[in-house]
């Protein structure tokens, strides 16, 4: 599944993170939010935290959320490590998964990014670039896909050549998929999951997840 993109409110910023600037680390560990929008986040993938400031409508990188996990209204992870950045000037440059990129009249940016959107891996390198030095360390460099090359399959290939042409969504044999992906041991492991199956998500990556583990593990 793709890394995601949601924004904090203006007032939850100042009330959780009051005084807070960039080069400083917001160590918060969850993102309160029911969104079914950001339902992919059950099979993996990373959470980055931005919001708006003022007066000049600046858009800072808050915080990268990984290893997420669903509770009582909120997603939960570690503690964030990544220091906030100023990002206002990849604004242009950003097109989400979707293709569209961030579309906002003057002092509406933060209602554009009111929704949680996919990341594409273009904007994802952006992000973590943006954050520089050695301090991006802080974020997990980019884990080694396991999946094979498949030029041959009813569904579009997932290796790590052809993943960027892939899609998040497929259809074959009168089914439709949804693109997913587990990690295990610096690996991830992509795969097409049936969406009849999308309310057992967390159920059908938890098992391609334990049996990734263990053939890591005895391949080790």
């Amino acid at each position: 599944m793709p890394d995601m993109l949601a924004i904090i409110s203006k007032a939850v910023f100042e009330k959780e993170a009051a005084g807070r600037a960039p080069g400083e680390v917001l160590p918060v560990d969850r993102y309160r939010s029911a969104s079914k929008h950001l339902e992919p986040l059950r099979a993996g993938g990373r959470l980055f935290l931005v919001t708006v400031r003022p007066p000049s409508e600046a858009l800072w990188l808050v915080a990268v959320l990984e290893g997420l996990r669903f509770e009582d209204g909120a997603w939960l992870a570690a503690p964030n490590r990544v220091p906030i950045t100023d990002i206002t000037a990849l604004i242009p440059r950003i097109r989400f998964e979707s293709g569209k990129g961030i579309q906002a009249a003057k002092g509406a940016l933060g209602m554009s990014l009111q929704t949680p959107r996919a990341l594409a891996a273009g904007d994802v390198a952006l992000l973590l670039g943006a954050v520089g030095g050695a301090e991006a360390g802080a974020v997990e460099a980019p884990r080694v896909n396991l999946t094979a090359h498949d030029a041959r399959g009813p569904l579009p290939c997932l290796c790590r050549r052809c993943l960027p042409q892939s899609g998040e969504r497929a259809s074959a044999g009168g089914m439709s998929f949804t693109r997913s992906r587990v990690e295990a041991e610096g690996r991830t492991l992509f795969y097409w999951l049936p969406e009849e199956l999308l309310p057992d998500t967390g159920q059908v990556a938890e098992s391609v997840r334990n049996a990734l583990a263990a053939r890591l593990r005895a391949s080790g």
